[in-house]
C-alpha cells in the first residue's frame, strides 16, 4: 500500500509501507471530474498542481494534521493503475483499506455553504438539501466507503464539517437506505441478507458497467479476478456463486444451489414436441450415481441439440442440484472458449491467469468429487479432428478428448452427426435419433404455423410431411417460408416439386449418402427456395446471407455485418434471416439487453449456404469482401475497443483459414492483424502459431528476404520471449538480423532495429550488442533521433537491472533530456523513462 506523507511544508510524499504493520492515515472519499484527478505518474513527475483535483489532496493532507495524522491516502494517485496486478489488488484490497483508515473524510464537491455560515453544523438548513442531492450518493463506489471506516465525516467544497455518519445518520438512510444500524455499526454487514446488501447498489452507478459489482466485493467479504469486459450480468454471476460457495463452506447453504443454468446457449425452446422417448431413454441412462456417457446421433437437422437442450432443461427443473455445461465442439476454439466460461462461472482458482491451461484446470475441477452432480452437453461433435486429433504439427499434444473430466457426479452426453464418430466416442451407448413421427410431426408444423387456416388441408400437410422427410428444421424452415408469404401447404408442395435442385448443391458431404440420398436433397431444396426467395424479397438480407456464408456461423456480432442500407431496412433484413429460422439470436441476460446483439447460424444451412455462394460462382469474392470488412475493423493490437474486436477474431481466423478460397496475398495481412492483437491479449502461444502462417505465406509470395517477411519473422521472435521460450526467440531474431544485413545493410535503421530487439533479450551479450546498436544508430540518426534514444534508454534500463546504478542514472538522464526535447514533457515514453529514472535515484537514497 503506498501512502501520501505530509511535510512540514505542505508537500506530499508518496511512500510505500507494509500492509501488516500500518501507520494511523486518513483516506478520502470523493467523487471523480473526469481529466481534472492527479494520478500517479503525474504526482511522481510534479506535474499535477494544476488541476482541481489537487486541492482534494491538500484538503485531506491538511485535514489529516488538524487530526495529528501524518499519512493520508487519496484512490486517484496513491494507485498506478497502469499496472494491471496493482489495479486488481488495490480494487480487491479497497474495503479493508477504509475500514483500517483512522478517519475517512467525505469531500462533496458540489455542496456548498454560504460564506457567512461560520459554523455549517449550526445552519444545517442552508446546505442539507444539496446534502441529499449530492451525486457522491449515486456513485457505486461510495457505498463501501459509507460503511467501511470507523469513523466518517462530511465536509462542503470550501472544506467546512457538515458531521459525521452518526449525526447525519437520518439524512443517509433516507437517502441511500442504508439501515440505521449498519451505519452505526450495531450490525454486522454479514447479518444482513444477500438481496439487502445487493439493493443498497442497486441504484448506484459505476462508470464500468463490471465496477456495478466490484464496488460490493468488500461488502461480502468476497475476492474475484477482474474481468473487464466481462458485463455486469457475468460478474454478477461470478460474485453470487462465490457467495453461495462461501456459504457452503458456512453451512448454510446446500451446494445444490449452484445451478448454472445460464450457462445453457439458448432458452428453453416452447415449441419442443414429442421425442418423448428418447428422453426417458437419456433420464434411465444417467440414473445411477456413477460416471456415464451417451451420444446422440441423428442425420443434421433432425432434431439432436434440441432434445438434448430439452433434456437439460428437464434435469434443471428437477430441483436434483445438477451443474448443467454446454460445450460446442464445433472447433478446438468454441471448446475452449466453453471452457473458461465453465471456469469463470464456477470461480475455479487459476483460470484467468496469463497463459492459464484452462482446460486442463476445468477438467481437474469437474473431475474432483467437489463440485456436485453436474451434466456435460458436448454438443456437434460432428468433426472427429476437433475431439479425438492431436494439435496440428504436435502428434505428442493432448486431445480434447482427454480433457473430459472423469468423475461418478458427472454425466456427458454427447451429440453428433457422425456415426463414427458417435461409435468412437462412446462405443455401444448410442441413441439414435430417427425421423419424427407423423404425429409428432404434425405438432410441430402446428405450433410453427401462424395460421389455422394454412393447416386445414390435412392430404397437403400429409404430403409435405413426407416430402420433408419428418425433419424438424425443414419443417420449420417450410413453415416460415409458408409464414412470411402466406402460403397455402399445396402451393407450397407445387413450388418445392417444381424447383430445380443441384444435386451438387450438397454434394459427398454426408457421412452416408447411400442411405440418406434423398433426404438431403429435400433439406437442400427446401433452403434453396428459401435462398432464392430472400434474394427477390429481401436483398440487404440475401448479402447478410451470403457475408455469413463466408464467417464463422457461432457468435456472430450485428456490427460485423457489412454497413448497407437504412437502419430500418437493416433490422429488416435481420428480421427476414431469423423468420427462416436462418439465424438464431442469442439469448441476452436482462441486465445486458442494450448490448450488442449477437446471432448462431445452423450448421447446415452454413454449410448449405456455402454451396450456395459456390453454385453460384461468388465463394471467392465473398470471401474477399468478407476479409476486407475484417479488415477494416480489427486494429493492429493494442487495447482500444477490445470488448468489441475479440468478439471478430473467431471470424477472421474462419476466412483466413487453410482453406484455399481466400487468396495468399489476401490471407497473410489479415493473419498479421489477427498475430498482433492475440498478443494484445496475451494469448501468446496463438500469436506464434499466426505469426509463423504469416511467414511462410510471404515467404512464398514476396520470399525469404522481403521487408515484410521479415517484419512477421521478428513478430514470432517476440511471442516467443512472450511465452520465455529465450533461446528459440534469439534465433529467429538472428535469422531475420542476418537477412537484413544482408539485403539493407548493417547500418540501415530496420537492421539496427533487429540489432535493439537481439539486444533486449535475455543474452550474454545483451550488453555489447546495445552499445553497438547505440553507436551505430548516432552515426546514422543523429544523437537525437528517437531510435537513438530508444537505444539509449534500453541501455540504461539493462544497466539498471545489473545494478549498475551510476551509469544507468547517466543514460536515464540523457534519455529524459532528449525525450522531452523531441517528444515533449506528456508524452507516454517521455514520462515512462522519467518514471524509471526516479526509480533508479529512489534506490540510491
Amino acid at each position: 500500500m503506498r501512502l501520501l506523507k505530509r511535510s512540514p511544508n505542505g508537500d506530499q510524499e508518496l511512500v510505500s509501507v507494509d500492509d501488516n504493520n500500518l501507520p494511523p492515515y486518513a483516506i478520502l472519499s470523493h467523487t471523480w471530474t473526469d481529466d481534472e484527478e492527479v494520478t500517479y505518474d503525474e504526482l511522481m513527475a510534479g506535474t499535477g498542481k494544476r488541476k482541481q483535483g489537487y486541492a482534494k489532496i491538500r484538503f485531506c493532507g491538511e485535514r489529516a494534521a488538524q487530526d495529528g495524522l501524518q499519512y493520508f491516502w487519496v484512490d486517484t494517485c496513491c494507485i498506478n493503475k497502469s499496472t494491471i496486478q496493482e489495479l486488481q489488488t488495490a480494487i480487491n484490497s479497497m474495503f479493508r483499506w477504509y475500514q483500517g483508515a483512522s478517519k475517512c473524510y467525505v469531500y462533496l464537491s458540489d455542496v456548498q455553504v454560504p460564506a457567512e455560515v461560520i459554523n455549517a453544523q449550526d445552519f444545517r438548513i442552508t446546505w442539507v438539501e444539496a446534502f441529499r442531492r449530492s451525486r457522491w450518493f449515486t456513485r457505486g463506489w461510495t457505498l463501501q466507503e459509507l460503511l467501511a471506516p470507523a469513523h466518517v465525516e462530511f465536509f462542503s467544497k470550501e472544506g467546512k464539517r457538515l458531521g459525521s455518519r452518526i449525526s447525519l445518520e437520518q439524512e443517509i438512510h433516507k437517502t441511500t437506505g442504508v439501515p440505521v444500524s449498519a451505519l452505526r455499526g450495531q450490525k454486522a454487514l454479514s447479518k444482513f441478507s444477500v438481496e439487502e446488501r445487493m439493493s443498497w447498489a442497486a441504484k448506484r452507478t459505476t462508470t464500468f458497467v463490471e465496477d456495478k459489482v466490484y464496488c460490493l466485493l468488500g461488502i461480502f467479504d468476497i475476492f474475484l479476478p477482474l474481468i473487464y469486459g466481462e458485463g455486469e450480468a457475468y460478474a454478477t454471476d461470478r460474485l453470487r456463486a462465490e457467495i453461495r460457495r462461501r456459504q457452503v463452506g458456512q453451512g448454510t447453504v446446500s451446494q445444490q444451489d449452484l445451478t448454472v443454468s445460464s450457462l445453457l446457449p439458448f432458452p428453453r425452446n416452447e415449441s419442443f414436441v414429442g421425442r418423448e422417448d428418447q428422453l426417458q431413454s437419456l433420464e434411465q441412462f444417467f440414473l445411477p450415481n456413477t460416471h456415464r456417457r451417451m451420444t446422440l446421433y441423428g442425420l443434421g437437422g433432425c432434431g439432436k441439440s434440441a432434445l438434448a437442450l430439452e433434456f437439460a432443461y428437464r434435469m434443471l427443473a428437477q430441483g436434483a442440484g445438477r451443474l448443467v455445461f454446454w460445450v460446442a465442439a464445433i472447433s478446438r476454439e468454441s471448446f475452449e472458449l466453453a471452457y473458461r466460461k465453465i471456469g469463470i462461472h464456477l470461480c475455479i482458482p487459476g483460470i484467468t491467469d496469463d497463459n492459464a491451461d484452462i482446460k486442463g484446470i476445468v477438467n481437474k475441477a469437474l473431475s474432483s468429487d467437489s463440485i456436485g452432480q453436474w451434466l456435460m452437453i458436448v454438443d456437434n461433435a460432428d468433426d472427429p479432428s476437433v475431439l479425438m486429433s492431436s494439435t496440428a504439427g504436435d502428434p505428442g499434444s493432448v486431445r480434447l478428448l482427454d480433457y473430459l473430466p472423469h468423475s461418478s457426479r458427472g454425466k456427458i452426453l454427447f451429440t453428433t452427426r457422425n456415426r463414427k464418430a458417435a461409435a468412437d466416442l462412446t462405443q455401444s451407448s448410442v441413441l439414435e435419433l430417427k425421423d419424427m413421427s407423423q404425429v409428432e410431426a404434425r405438432q410441430l408444423l402446428a405450433r410453427q404455423i401462424s395460421k389455422d387456416e394454412l393447416l386445414s388441408d390435412e392430404e397437403s400437410i400429409d404430403k409435405l410431411l413426407e416430402l420433408l422427410a419428418y425433419l424438424p428444421l425443414a419443417i420449420v424452415q417450410a413453415a416460415a417460408f409458408i409464414n412470411s408469404n402466406d402460403t397455402p401447404v399445396s402451393d407450397y408442395i407445387l413450388l418445392f416439386r417444381n424447383t430445380a435442385t443441384e444435386t451438387e448443391l450438397f454434394g459427398e458431404q454426408f457421412e452416408d449418402p447411400s442411405r440418406y440420398q434423398e433426404t438431403e436433397s429435400t433439406i437442400a431444396k427446401t433452403w434453396h427456395i428459401s435462398f432464392e426467395q430472400i434474394r427477390r424479397q429481401d436483398r440487404l438480407a440475401a448479402e447478410y446471407l451470403s457475408f455469413i456464408a463466408c464467417i464463422d456461423r457461432i457468435n456472430i456480432p450485428q456490427s460485423l455485418l457489412p454497413p448497407a442500407g437504412s437502419r430500418l431496412q437493416q433490422i429488416k433484413a435481420i428480421g427476414t434471416l431469423k423468420g427462416y429460422a436462418f439465424i438464431t439470436e442469442r439469448q441476452q441476460p436482462l441486465q445486458k439487453v442494450e448490448s450488442e446483439k449477437l446471432f448462431d447460424m445452423h450448421r447446415l444451412v452454413h454449410l448449405s449456404s456455402e454451396w450456395w455462394l459456390k453454385g453460384h460462382d461468388e465463394q471467392t469474392a465473398r470471401t474477399a469482401e468478407a476479409a476486407a470488412r475484417l479488415e477494416e475493423l480489427i486494429p493492429y493490437g493494442g487495447h482500444e475497443g477490445k470488448d468489441v474486436w475479440t468478439r471478430y477474431l473467431s471470424h477472421a481466423l474462419h476466412v483466413a483459414g487453410p482453406n484455399g478460397i481466400l487468396e495468399e496475398m489476401a490471407r497473410a495481412p489479415l493473419l498479421d492483424r489477427i498475430g498482433r492483437c492475440q498478443s494484445s491479449l496475451g494469448q501468446y502461444s496463438a500469436a506464434e502459431t499466426t505469426y509463423r502462417r504469416v511467414v511462410l505465406l510471404r515467404e512464398k509470395s514476396l520470399g525469404k528476404e522481403h521487408d515484410q517477411t521479415l517484419a512477421s519473422m521478428s513478430q514470432v521472435a517476440s511471442a516467443l520471449e512472450s511465452q520465455g521460450k529465450y533461446e528459440e526467440a534469439e534465433s529467429m531474431d538472428r535469422q531475420t538480423l542476418a537477412r537484413r544485413d544482408k539485403v539493407l545493410g548493417v547500418e540501415h535503421p530496420d537492421t539496427l532495429t533487429s540489432m535493439s530487439n537481439l539486444a533486449l533479450g535475455k543474452y550474454s551479450e545483451a550488453e555489447s550488442m546495445n552499445r553497438q546498436t547505440l553507436a551505430r544508430y548516432e552515426k546514422v540518426l543523429g544523437a537525437d533521433h528517437p531510435h537513438t534514444l530508444m537505444s539509449i534508454y534500453c541501455l540504461a534500463h539493462l544497466l539498471a537491472n545489473q545494478r549498475r546504478t551510476d551509469e544507468s542514472v547517466v543514460l536515464y538522464e540523457r534519455a529524459c533530456t532528449g525525450y522531452s526535447a523531441v517528444l515533449g514533457e506528456d508524452h507516454p515514453t517521455t514520462r515512462a523513462c522519467r518514471n524509471h529514472y526516479f526509480e533508479v535515484l529512489m534506490s540510491l537514497k
